[in-house]
Formats: C-alpha cells, sequence, structure tokens
C-alpha cells in the first residue's frame, strides 16, 4: 500500500445486475453479470479493470494497481451449486478511488435518490473456466480500499446499475465493529525499502532471489556490530633476503620479512558504535511474527499500518505499548503513542489513527492474558539463539583464520629452504639470516646483481598469473612478484634486481588460470637480459605438469608444481575473504534499511577497507603511495573527481591527475563510478581522522 496513505477505506461492493440462486450451504448466491450493460452510455469512459489469476487451493492477495487489496481465504468462492471451487481463478478488480473517475464512469453516489458521501468505490467480480462464482458467506474475502483519512460512521452499499449507467446503492450496512484478522503471514512486518535492499544485494551465500525466509532471516540477525573482514596479502608472499623491510630477530626471519608489503589482519570486529535506541530490534519482530499473535491486533492490517510509521519513529517504547496492550482498543494505544511521541513530527500521525475510534480484535482479552508473559520470555530466547549463532559464525571465522596462519607458515619454511639452497649453491658460507654478502673476494664471479623483469602481455585475461625463473645451472627457483597481472619482477619493487649466475642458462615459465582453466609461456634466455615479454597460451593441467617436468631434477623447495599447490591454496583464501568483504558491505546496506536512524554517519571506514586497501595504506606506500595527510594536499573535491574517474579527469588535461599517474609508474587506478559522494567524501574523512603530522 502507498505509504503516504493513512489508514483503511469503507469497503463497496459494486455488485452489477446480479442473479440470485438458493441452495443448502449458501443463501442468496449472488452472481455478477458484468461491470456495465453493453447499451450502457458511459462504457467507453468507465474506469478500467485489473485482471489477476490466482490458486484458489490457498490464501490469496490481490493488490490493485491503486492500493485496493482483496484478501482470499482459501474456500472462498463458491460455484452455482454452492460448491467451494478449486483450481484457478480470474479475478476481476476496478478501482474508481479518484473523483474524476467517479465521474466519468457515472458512479453517482446516491441511495435511492438520496445523496451519499464517498470514499471511493470498486467493482469485483470472479469467474472461473467461464462461469461467474459468488462469494462463500462463510467464508467472505477481505477488502481494503486505500485512504487519505479514514472518516468514522462509514457505512458499506452494494450497488446496482441499469442498462442506461445508473447506479443505485442500496443495502447499507455498518463496517465490522471489531478488528478483522488476516494471514499474519501475509503481513509486511519489513522496514520499508529492505526487501528491494535484498534484492539487490545478491547473489548471497547462494542465494539469486529474495525469498520470504532468505529476507526474514536476514532481518533477524542484523546487530549493531559489524563484522568487516580485510584481504591479506599473501599472494605477495615471498623469499624474505630481498624485501626491503626483512628483519632478523632471535635468528630468524620476521613473519612480515616474507611480505612485499604489511598484510592486513584477516578479519577485524569493528563496532559502529550503533546505539540500541536508534532503531526497532529485529527480535521484537520476530517474536510479534508468530501464530502466536494471530488472533490479535498484531495480525491486522490496521496495526500492519501503523507499523510502516513506527520503523520511521525509531523508537522501540511506541512499539512496546502495541505489544503489551493487545487487550485494549486500538484508538486507545493510538492515544497512547501519540502521547509518547508528544513534540516530535509523528504525534499527529498517531493522533489522526485514534480518531479513527478503531476498536479490538473479537475475544481480544482473552489472547492478551495469554500472552502477557510470552513476549519477554520469547524476546530472551530469540536473542540466546542469535548470540549462539554470532558465536559459532565467529569460532568458523577463526578456524579459517588459524587454517590461513598454518599455510603461510608452512610457505614461508619452504622460501627459506629455497633461498638457503640458491645462497649455498653461489658458493659461500651462509648459515644467518638476513642480508649477506656473497663476494668472494680476488675469486672471478660467477653471479651478481642483475635486473630481470617479466610482462605478460595478455595477462590481464586471467584471473591470476604466476611468472618463475629457474637458473638451471644451479637448479634453482625464483618467483617473481607481481606489481600486477601484467608487470612482474625479482627482487623488490624499487630494485627489481637479485643476484643471480652471471651469463648462464635459465629459463621463464609463466601460468596464468581462468577459470581453473590453465595457459603457459616458456622462454629460455641467458641471464643478463632485463626484461622479456612472454605470451599466454592454452594449455591443460596434465600438459602444465609434463612442460615444468622437463626442466630438471629439483628438490621440492624448487619445484614449481609445489610452489603452485600453495598458490592455489592462497588464492583460494584470497577469494573467500573477498567474499566475506562483499558480504560486509551488504549486511552493511541491510543495516541502514534496518535502523534508518542510525544513518546519521556513513561507514568510512569500512568502505575503505573494502575498495582501497587492496593498493593503499595510510602511512606506506604500497601498490599506490601512502594517503597520509592527502586531504591537505588536494581538495575534497579534487579528491572526489579522482576517486569518481581518474581516466576522465586525466583526459581533460588535470595536471595534478597527469602527476599522480606519472609519479606512480604510470599504474592508472581503478574507477569507482558505483560509489556516491557521500561516501567517497567518507572514506576521505576516514583517512583524514588516521592523518598523522
Amino acid at each position: 500500500m502507498n505509504n503516504s496513505l493513512k489508514g483503511l477505506l469503507l469497503i463497496l461492493f459494486v455488485l452489477t445486475l446480479f442473479t440470485q440462486c438458493k441452495n443448502n450451504s449458501n443463501v442468496d448466491l449472488q452472481f455478477s453479470l458484468g461491470k456495465i450493460s453493453p447499451k450502457d452510455p458511459f462504457k467507453n469512459e468507465m474506469v478500467e479493470s485489473d485482471f489477476f489469476e490466482i490458486d484458489a487451493n490457498e490464501d490469496q492477495v490481490v493488490e490493485g494497481r491503486k492500493g485496493t487489496k482483496i484478501v482470499c481465504p482459501k474456500g472462498c468462492f463458491v460455484n452455482a451449486k454452492g460448491e467451494i471451487v478449486s483450481g484457478n481463478i480470474k479475478v476481476e478488480l476496478a478501482e474508481a478511488l479518484a473523483i474524476e473517475d467517479i465521474l466519468l464512469s457515472n458512479l453517482t453516489s446516491t441511495s435511492n435518490g438520496k445523496l451519499l458521501e464517498t470514499d471511493g468505490m470498486i467493482y469485483l467480480n470472479a469467474t472461473a473456466n467461464g462461469e461467474p462464482l459468488a462469494i462463500n458467506k462463510n467464508i467472505p474475502v477481505h477488502i481494503e480500499i486505500p485512504t487519505e483519512k479514514r472518516r468514522p460512521n462509514m457505512m458499506v452499499y452494494k450497488g446496482t446499475r441499469d442498462e442506461n449507467g445508473n447506479m443505485n446503492w442500496v443495502d447499507p450496512k455498518p463496517l465490522d465493529a471489531f478488528l478483522t484478522c488476516v494471514d499474519i503471514n501475509s503481513l509486511n512486518f519489513l522496514p520499508d525499502g529492505f526487501r528491494m535492499e535484498v534484492q539487490d544485494g545478491l547473489p548471497y551465500k547462494g542465494y539469486k532471489t529474495a525469498t520470504n525466509n532468505l529476507v526474514d532471516s536476514l532481518y533477524y540477525s542484523l546487530t549493531p556490530e559489524t563484522t568487516i573482514p580485510t584481504a591479506p596479502a599473501q599472494e605477495l608472499i615471498n623469499e624474505a633476503f630481498y624485501n626491503k623491510h626483512a628483519k632478523v630477530e632471535k635468528g630468524k626471519y620476521t613473519d612480515e620479512s616474507f611480505q612485499i608489503k604489511k598484510a592486513e589482519k584477516q578479519v577485524e570486529i569493528v563496532s559502529d558504535s550503533t546505539p540500541t535506541n536508534c532503531g526497532i530490534d529485529p527480535l521484537y519482530i520476530k517474536v510479534i511474527r508468530s501464530e502466536k499473535y494471530q488472533n490479535t491486533l498484531i495480525a491486522t492490517r490496521e496495526f500492519e499500518a501503523r507499523l510502516r510509521v513506527i520503523f520511521k519513529t525509531c523508537n522501540t517504547k511506541v512499539l512496546d505499548l502495541y505489544i503489551k496492550n493487545l487487550d485494549k482498543n486500538l484508538y486507545e494505544i493510538d492515544a497512547m503513542a501519540a502521547a509518547l511521541l508528544k513534540g516530535t513530527e509523528f504525534e499527529n500521525t498517531f493522533n489522526d489513527f485514534a480518531k479513527q475510534k478503531l476498536t479490538k480484535v473479537k475475544d481480544a482479552d482473552k489472547y492478551a492474558k495469554l500472552l502477557k508473559k510470552h513476549f519477554d520470555k520469547q524476546l530472551n530466547k530469540v536473542k540466546a539463539e542469535l548470540e549462539q549463532t554470532k558465536e559459532k559464525y565467529a569460532k568458523a571465522l577463526e578456524e579459517k583464520s588459524e587454517e590461513a596462519k598454518t599455510l603461510t607458515k608452512d610457505y614461508q619454511d619452504l622460501l627459506f629452504k629455497r633461498e638457503s639452497f640458491r645462497m649455498e649453491s653461489y658458493g659461500c658460507d651462509w648459515t644467518d639470516v638476513g642480508w649477506v654478502n656473497i663476494d668472494n673476494g680476488i675469486i672471478p664471479k660467477q653471479n651478481g646483481w642483475r635486473e630481470l623483469q617479466v610482462k605478460v602481455d595478455n595477462g590481464n585475461d586471467f584471473d591470476r598469473v604466476y611468472t618463475y625463473v629457474i637458473y638451471t645451472t644451479i637448479k634453482s627457483l625464483y618467483r617473481l612478484n607481481a606489481k600486477s597481472k601484467t608487470e612482474h619482477y625479482v627482487g623488490n619493487e624499487e630494485d627489481k634486481m637479485m643476484i643471480m649466475p652471471i651469463n648462464a642458462g635459465a629459463v621463464i615459465i609463466a601460468i596464468g588460470y581462468k577459470n581453473d582453466q590453465p595457459s603457459i609461456a616458456i622462454q629460455e634466455f641467458t641471464t643478463g637480459d632485463p626484461s622479456m615479454t612472454v605470451h599466454l597460451n592454452p594449455s591443460t593441467k596434465a600438459e602444465v605438469k609434463a612442460a615444468i617436468k622437463k626442466y630438471g631434477d629439483l628438490k621440492k623447495e624448487n619445484d614449481i608444481a609445489t610452489d603452485l599447490v600453495y598458490m592455489d591454496k592462497f588464492y583460494k583464501e584470497e577469494q573467500r575473504i573477498k567474499q566475506l568483504a562483499e558480504e560486509a558491505i551488504f549486511m552493511q546496506n541491510l543495516r541502514k534499511r534496518a535502523f534508518p536512524c542510525c544513518n546519521n554517519m556513513i561507514d568510512g571506514e569500512l568502505l575503505f577497507k573494502t575498495n582501497c586497501t587492496s593498493c593503499h595504506a595510510i602511512d606506506v606506500k604500497l601498490v599506490g603511495p601512502a594517503l597520509n595527510g592527502i586531504t591537505k594536499r588536494r581538495s575534497y573535491e579534487w579528491l572526489y573527481q579522482f576517486t569518481k574517474n581518474n581516466e576522465k579527469l586525466r583526459s581533460i588535461g588535470d595536471v595534478q591527475a597527469i602527476q599522480v599517474y606519472e609519479e606512480n609508474g604510470k599504474g592508472a587506478m581503478n574507477v569507482f563510478e558505483n560509489l556516491s559522494r557521500e561516501e567517497i567524501n567518507a572514506i576521505y574523512q576516514f583517512i583524514e581522522s588516521q592523518t598523522k603530522l
């Protein structure tokens, strides 16, 4: 229903030119013969009908384009024999809610010549296999028509229309004194836009469609705590000898010595400081949206309309009033809510609700007594269940984190053996880790520092690319570092040099994977060439294995196949962390929908960790420059334009953008067209908060 509409309108059946029949189970069944007569002078101006196919074997809700809802319980339609109809039914609905529709269709609001005050009219008809149906008087349909403001003392009329298009409204009946319950599962108990936010964020954990179970479970799982996973730079783990920041402590390389850049923590749990009173607790909704509350005011369209507003108040105490006073008239609770919200923008809304003078559900007192203690007991139960689920999830994350740490440690041991083997092969007495001088004095040198860079010209066509050099004379393996999938180098990013045999045979082997299918490039060369270009060609796993095997009987630490096993595990771990980061953003967006009053600040830290940390750090240079003090050197407007699309900024000749590009090896930063101005500003506000002067 349109959110601007504040209440439910009277019910008006327009059953024109009806016939009657009698049977044992339903007396005076009424069947419509059509909306208008073929001779009706207003037939071309008559308000249009919408048609719906529904399954009579299930409870169904039909919603018209203008907001009218027809709740059709199972068994509500019968045929001419009075028998309940099963199978498919066609429902026709025409809505004349605006004054222009009423006038053009000549739906004059008179009863036996007396003028009536109308608040809207509808036409309803149902057929099965072309045969007209009637409504089962023992299982009636429930009709709701939207209105800006519900008026007191309204009645429901039945309409007849003759061949000349004259309307007569007869047989007035008062609206029900009690609130009418509907299937509680048919009600929308979610904040505005939440379901759409779920759908927009899919796929999620294998779900591609926002099913009711998925949407509900996601909503009920939300808490003020935010999980922010960040991807460690495991793919950059390499030999420590050439890393600028390599350190030796207690005779061993530190863990950070094996990485080109300092890795982020694998998973951080960061509180977003969301106050508990800034939104409706989803667990409240989980408790009341249950069969226990099926026969209470909670299971009414009237409460659904109020809940839409309660979400906007972000005040759980308002919801408490309706939950804890099920035995009171609805208008009494409305008045209590207005008093609680006195002085706020919502006070008048609940006063208007109270003026509708809606009463209570039949037998409300009985159900209220039964549910007096149920709510608090059930709320504590679901809170405990959620806490157990969170603990189980955190434990699973920790276990995966420990597995990754063990994998990293095992690979570091292999790298150290690889480094040791090469140094020993150079003929030096090498017993300590750290920087080593392998100068042999006056003995002619057969090895020395040489530059080596490899470009994989089609590297960007692959998910991941690894490049190795084998020095065949000493049967030594080295995995090159990667600035990107196309640029690979030995040593470190500043020097791109390593100690290697001089003028000796060597081979470059590059392997790329696309959807786990390998491609390979092999190029033999003589050491001394500072750079070369290779091209990856399609292959198979068996062919790659055979190609690698050709290059010598190498020890395990120098075996490319062994190294690739580790690379595969690191890649899977990286993908797992990436997925966790995407899920964290997804849940953050859902949280914004669930707690609209908690969204005064966009989480710049979360956005920074998710979008920026693969290339940038605050205080050290990674792939891109350090960002410490960036907001002092550049304006927020320039930073927004550059982050949004730095390529566009360079294309129009922006001097600063071109300078940044040149200073960083002509490496273009990703574009972030998906981020809003507010989100980009939040990122730089976070960076500014971390800036060290």
